[in-house]
């Protein structure tokens, strides 16, 4: 086994485990937008959320439950 750095494909990229600041910003606005963010399970959703997509689609999800 060789020493140094690994090939480019055999690194591994860092999971991350939340989303930016700006991401987490733009779901508020969204949920505020819908009368929603002050649920406690839309704040649930923006803090825990591994991307905006996934957040928005959580949120989408709250909205239908409650106005639709």
């Amino acid at each position: 086994m060789g020493r140094g750095r690994p090939a480019i494909g055999l690194m591994r990229e860092p999971v991350r485990s939340s989303i930016s600041k700006q991401d987490k910003k733009d779901l508020k606005v969204l949920a505020d937008d819908f009368c929603i963010l002050n649920r406690k399970d839309v704040q649930e959703i923006i803090n825990t959320c591994k991307s905006y997509a996934e957040g928005q689609q959580k949120i989408m999800r709250v909205f239908e439950t409650v106005y639709m």
